[in-house]
């Protein structure tokens, strides 16, 4: 008789103990989430949420009836405090550069200079390779040397004086966007028949020739004398902090994908939460901030 009771007993506290657990019936959300702890990112300034009137302001008399200002509201962002500058595009440009030369190296050396691909179901090594960044480039090697001149530096004919140089043409950076206003399509959203969509169709490939346009300098300034800056603000040193000219909307963009990816990278390794991607400010986001938190400036 006092088995049952002690059996009994037992039954009732692993019950109890299996329910709070689970939050003894309670919506309490998921537990055990990574701890979020935002800091400001390097570099970058904490813009407050806000509003402001955009338009013309009231000394703008003559626009005065040809675009009316509205109140817009803008959250909570981050920006960088300064310009991109050369040296910090020049990580990217070098990124780009290293991953064609390790491309080609995997190709023809797998087992030296990349690592094996392993499926994920089985575990077993699917037999081909990807860029191993952990393995340094021996740039005196042969092997390096040999597909740096065949594949990665001008043609003969096109090199001045003789001299070696990268064929910048190649520096093509390549990743993917999901189409989000294309997918939030209302006829899109509903899918086929049986309720599933191929997402597919709503990723689009991007490839964006990265390098900076160093002719802006002449071909924008027609009558000034640039050739020295053409020729050596992206290159020299001296310009190291200077701000990054001539690249587009297409080449800014890659480079903000850039830096997401090189981010939340870091912090996948060391097990942390990643960060929203960086983008370009809005039209709304530039202004505002630009105006420093005075609303007629």
């Amino acid at each position: 008789m006092n088995m049952k009771k002690i059996i009994v007993l037992s039954s009732v506290v692993a019950l109890l103990s299996a329910c709070g657990g689970s939050g003894n019936g309670e919506l309490i959300g998921v537990q055990n989430r990574p701890i979020w702890n935002p800091t400001d990112p390097y570099g970058m300034v904490f813009i407050p949420q806000g509003s402001y009137n955009m338009g013309p302001s009231d000394q703008d008399v003559p626009f005065a009836n040809v675009s009316q200002s509205k109140t817009v509201s803008v959250g909570a962002f981050y920006m960088d405090e300064t310009e991109i500058t050369n040296n910090e595009y020049r990580q990217f440009t070098n990124w780009v550069r290293d991953s064609i030369l390790r491309q080609y190296l995997v190709e023809q050396y797998p087992e030296e200079y990349g690592t094996a691909i392993v499926n994920y179901a089985d575990g077993m090594e699917t037999g081909d390779y990807r860029i191993d960044w952990t393995k340094k480039i021996r740039w005196d090697d042969e092997k390096v040397r040999t597909i740096l001149e065949e594949e990665m530096f001008l043609p003969e004919n096109e090199r001045l004086d003789g001299q070696r140089e990268f064929d910048t043409r190649e520096y093509v950076y390549k990743y993917q966007v999901l189409d989000i206003e294309s997918a939030a399509v209302k006829t899109n959203r509903e899918g086929t028949a049986t309720g599933k969509r191929d997402r597919s169709k709503f990723l689009l490939p991007i490839e964006v020739n990265i390098f900076p346009d160093t002719l802006t300098w002449t071909h924008d300034y027609s009558y000034s004398f640039n050739d020295p800056t053409t020729k050596n603000y992206f290159w020299h040193p001296a310009f190291d902090d200077y701000p990054i000219v001539g690249i587009n909307w297409k080449q800014a963009t890659a480079f903000a994908h850039w830096r997401t990816k090189m981010m939340n990278s870091f912090l996948r390794k060391i097990k942390q939460p990643t960060l929203p991607e960086f983008r370009l400010p809005t039209e709304s986001e530039w202004e505002y901030a630009s105006r420093g938190g005075l609303d007629a400036s």
